[in-house]
């Protein structure tokens, strides 16, 4: 007898009851076609957070995703670091918008390696088939802007770089390039908030599964983040968000094939 009945993971487990004639015994076998959230790996993983080394490590384990933060030098180049100053990240210091690009481009990391511009981040996950969540760490002004839209259209990035950000005047400003853009809270923002947006990105002790549906009914896909532990993996997926953002990307590929017996695809989405 055949019985579907929901998993953990929030999609149909098909339940076989077999009667093995050797032992005597009923056994239970399982079939499932339960496709884990999409994994995003949060700065890149196995390096230095947002360098290129960390973004490769992350796509060459399996991440079809990875994330990664924006801020603007004084000359208005979109640069990649999640602090507003590299003193943490960098055996420099100073604010990254007191800095040209030529002065960031001398910082190095505590393993020797340069730091990324936005424009090299893209490309690369761009030749390695990935996908990009690009977090504006800051209202971009008009120059700003003008140089993130020249970057977008040269490499046509807009189909596989999201925008996002906690700011909502931040993404008000980037309105105008046509890439899929999501606002990030601590808290679960209301449907109001997210008005012509594509997705959230909410941190993940926030999330119940009836929020989860109503961003979904509303069109909107649900990132749940910062998220290292199975146990919470487990969890999400049973609310069915579409993306889980982690520092451990190969940890959660292990859990999503173990926990789905699928191999997990990117697909299509913000």
């Amino acid at each position: 007898m055949a019985v579907g009945l929901p998993n953990a993971l929030g999609s149909a487990l098909l339940l076989i009851t077999i009667f093995d004639p050797r032992t005597g015994h009923t056994q239970l076998a399982t079939t499932s076609s339960c496709p884990a959230p999409k994994v995003v790996s949060h700065r890149g993983y196995g390096a230095d957070e947002n360098t290129l080394s960390a973004f490769a490590y992350a796509l060459d384990a399996g991440s079809g995703r990875v994330e990664l933060d924006v801020h603007f030098t004084r000359d208005h180049y979109p640069v990649v670091m999640h602090d507003a100053t590299v003193d943490r990240t960098t055996t420099g210091s100073g604010r990254v918008a007191d800095m040209t690009l030529a002065q960031f481009r001398a910082l190095r990391t505590p393993d020797g390696e340069r730091l990324p511009t936005l424009a090299d981040a893209l490309r690369l996950v761009r030749d390695r088939g990935g996908r990009v969540l690009v977090e504006l760490k800051q209202v971009p002004d008009a120059r700003d802007l003008r140089e993130l839209r020249e970057i977008y259209t040269a490499l046509d990035a807009r189909r596989w770089a999201s925008l996002m950000s906690f700011s909502a005047a931040a993404l008000r400003a980037v309105r105008t390039i046509p890439a899929a853009r999501g606002l990030l809270s601590s808290t679960a923002p209301s449907l109001s908030a997210t008005e012509g947006l594509s997705f959230v990105g909410v941190r993940y002790e926030r999330l119940t599964r009836t929020r989860v549906r109503d961003y979904q009914a509303a069109g909107l896909s649900v990132y749940a983040y910062t998220a290292d532990d199975r146990d919470t993996w487990q969890r999400l997926a049973g609310y069915g968000v579409n993306g889980v953002v982690t520092d451990r990307t190969p940890a959660y590929l292990a859990w999503a094939s173990s926990a789905c017996s699928v191999t997990i695809t990117d697909g299509a989405g913000p």
